[in-house]
């Protein structure tokens, strides 16, 4: 690498115990960000096809137990 302490940041990263730790650690909570973030796309996404099929009512579809998703 042409950069000195780019090189050093990698090579921690990839090559210490530690710096794999830490990636590890940031790749989990991006991981969890990410789904968390997909499944409440799809609890509105639910509520809205409820909505749609005129089957529900706003309060029943607002209050509907998603948990099974």
């Amino acid at each position: 690498m042409h950069y000195s302490l780019l090189d050093a940041r990698v090579l921690f990263f990839k090559e210490s115990k530690e710096g794999a730790d830490i990636m590890c650690k940031s790749m989990e909570d991006l991981r969890d960000k990410s789904w968390k973030e997909g499944h409440e796309e799809e609890k509105e996404q639910t509520v809205l096809r409820m909505l749609e099929s005129g089957k529900y009512s706003l309060e029943d579809a607002a209050f509907a137990d998603l948990t099974q998703m």
